[in-house]
């Protein structure tokens, strides 16, 4: 396994937490890509395998990987194979917005997202509230980021951070009795402009005082570091202003060739003083004073804005907008560090999902465990054989062909000149469907008695040859009529057997399932639509997937047969009543209308009184007093009758209920 780092800035941030675990808890080869050629000879003396970014042996190196990990999206050139995995662990969690958050985005800057984000596989976040927002201002696909926490947040509160800076600015920070960290965000880069940067003074303020800096620090034996955003590092170089000799940089270079991350020296500081900076929620873990220094908020607003309305809900600390305020704030936060020890723990409380230091093992087991998403739609299909006939196709068995004419509302007619020919030489026509018209519907969508071609249907409604009938159930009543059986494993057994589509409540189902935990419900038949992930839910529940010809000895094995169907379908009459009726079972039923009336038919305006009803069937002697009382209400409506008496008139198949 070769896992592959690069960083912005080098040998940092989120990689550098994350491949320093790896090295320690992991036999895997790794490698780092940089930007800095100056860098690599450093990294070689150190043992580390290396090369310098879009250079022939950094792709080489990046060829053989078998992970990838970046923390920003500046690594463009990257020819990532297919079995590879590229994950993003991003670079902080801040307040600003960028990218696409912005409605003037630039197209240019827009590609480069859009080709970089293509490739990755995986995003590891800093928390929930990270991943919908990051989700929404890169424009990548949600399921693939992952709440892990910040690896390089492991360390903040257990590193020696004083000892560590010692480390990269020498004996004299020991001296002082505060350290104060000043690291604000960058206002200006290539894709975007937001806030001044003076020329005279890195804090950007027009009453800047080199001289009352002096004393304060001097007054307060206090040290000043600072250190300016990677991207305004070099907006600064070269630039003569004057400084307290209190006062102290520090760069990313620095930090490299010391070998130290700035998460590792966060802790040193007794307070902060920042901005918008991602890097202010770092410090918060410390729970310390920061003071917030904003000369250019309302202009930053504007140009940039933040990922909060009211974003100073979500800024902990005295606000300050010039500089002798500025010392103010830093005067109340040595003498007073707790005043916002309450908002800091909110804010540490909304923002962060982790305050431990096991972010880093997270990331590593996520990558570890990570699959592609599949998006490959594969439509569930039933066998063709578990198809029940359509309504049209039972009453087609019984009416003679040469006289009548079927439409079947479940069938598409392509050819509507033939159809038009054979309703025109036929003696009369008949629309069957078992839809109820769109005027008396609750409810539409997919289900076994849609009408497939609704254009046809309007069609034939205004065709005075055709008459329009709703036929609301029927059953091959011979073929139902069978004596009861018993399930082999013995349990009592409720059962659904018919056409598994979106009439089903699968929620009273799921009732069902748990208060009769010792009984087998059973859904049996076809499904249409998506397989129901509820099938799959429950110990006791059992799916099978039967012919239409098996039906009858599957419902004669049942002890009580259910209709849980969803509250707008309660007008259409489901078929498998009829069914259910004529094996002479009794019938336990949601609230439905238009049922007929029979001693076998329970019906329950509630869950409750559905659970009731069952516990009722299944205690008592109800199974066999009804069964002559369930098979006389379905021999009403066997499909040799129904046809019959359409096709005499004596059927009402009109609705108008």
């Amino acid at each position: 396994m070769l896992m592959v780092f690069m960083s912005q800035p080098d040998f940092a941030c989120n990689c550098h937490a994350l491949w320093k675990y790896v090295k320690q808890h992991t036999d895997f080869e790794t490698a780092w890509i940089i930007k800095k050629p100056a860098y690599y000879e450093i990294l070689k003396e150190r043992g580390i395998r290396c090369a310098v970014y879009d250079t022939v042996e950094a792709n080489k190196i990046i060829e053989k990987a078998n992970v990838l990990i970046a923390n920003s999206y500046t690594f463009l050139n990257i020819n990532k194979r297919e079995d590879q995995l590229l994950v993003n662990v991003w670079h902080g969690s801040g307040v600003k917005a960028h990218d696409y958050y912005d409605h003037n985005l630039n197209p240019r800057h827009l590609i480069k997202l859009k080709n970089y984000f293509g490739k990755v596989d995986l995003m590891c976040v800093h928390s929930l509230d990270d991943r919908f927002k990051l989700a929404a201002m890169l424009n990548f696909d949600l399921r693939k980021i992952y709440v892990t926490g910040q690896p390089r947040l492991d360390c903040v509160k257990k590193s020696d951070g004083k000892g560590i800076l010692k480390k990269v600015l020498g004996e004299k920070i020991s001296r002082y009795e505060h350290l104060i960290f000043f690291a604000p965000s960058y206002r200006s880069n290539m894709s975007c402009h937001a806030g001044k940067i003076f020329s005279d003074n890195i804090f950007r303020l027009d009453d800047f005082d080199n001289q009352a800096l002096d004393e304060f620090l001097t007054r307060n034996h206090a040290a000043l570091v600072y250190k300016l955003h990677p991207i305004e590092q070099t907006a600064f170089l070269g630039r003569s202003f004057e400084m307290s000799e209190h006062c102290y940089e520090l760069t990313d270079e620095m930090l490299f060739k010391k070998d130290v991350r700035y998460d590792e020296i966060l802790n040193s500081f007794d307070v902060m003083v920042s901005d918008y900076s991602s890097i202010v929620y770092d410090y918060l873990l410390l729970n310390r004073p920061v003071v917030y220094l904003l000369p250019d908020f309302e202009e930053y607003k504007n140009a940039k804005g933040f990922v909060f309305h009211n974003i100073s809900l979500y800024m902990p600390g005295e606000k300050v907008y010039d500089f002798k305020n500025l010392l103010s704030a830093l005067d109340e936060a040595f003498v007073n560090p707790d005043k916002y020890i309450d908002l800091r723990n909110n804010v540490l409380l909304n923002r962060f999902d982790y305050t431990d230091d096991g972010s880093a093992e997270r990331c590593f087991q996520q990558i570890m465990n990570f699959k592609k998403l599949n998006d490959e739609y594969i439509p569930y299909q039933s066998d063709a054989k578990t198809v029940p006939p359509t309504v049209a196709e039972q009453i087609a068995k019984y009416v003679d062909s040469s006289k009548y004419y079927l439409i079947d509302s479940r069938k598409k007619y392509d050819d509507k000149e033939k159809l038009l020919d054979e309703i025109n030489s036929a003696e009369k026509v008949y629309y069957i469907t078992s839809e109820i018209p769109p005027e008396f519907r609750s409810v539409s969508a997919k289900n076994s008695y849609r009408i497939v071609d609704i254009e046809l249907f309007e069609e034939m409604k205004n065709n005075p040859k055709v008459n329009i009938a709703h036929i609301m159930g029927g059953v091959d009543y011979e073929k139902f009529c069978v004596e009861s059986t018993t399930a082999e494993n013995k349990k009592k057994r409720i059962g659904f057997a018919g056409t598994i589509d979106n009439r089903i409540y699968f929620s009273m189902v799921q009732c069902i399932c748990e208060e009769f935990s010792d009984c087998e419900v059973v859904f049996a038949g076809t499904i249409i639509g998506d397989y129901p992930a509820w099938l799959g839910g429950f110990d006791n529940l059992t799916y099978i997937e039967a012919e239409y010809d098996k039906l009858p000895e599957i419902i004669s094995s049942f002890d009580v047969t259910i209709l849980p169907i969803f509250g707008g379908h309660k007008k259409t009459v489901p078929i498998e009543l009829y069914q259910y009726l004529a094996c002479g079972k009794n019938v336990v039923a949601s609230e439905i209308e238009n049922l007929p009336e029979c001693e076998a038919v329970f019906t329950g305006k509630s869950t409750s009184e559905v659970i009731d009803n069952i516990r009722l069937i299944l205690s008592g002697d109800l199974q066999e007093k009804n069964v002559e009382a369930a098979r006389t209400v379905a021999l009403e409506y066997d499909w040799k009758k129904v046809a019959k008496d359409m096709t005499e008139d004596k059927y009402n198949y009109s609705f108008t209920k």
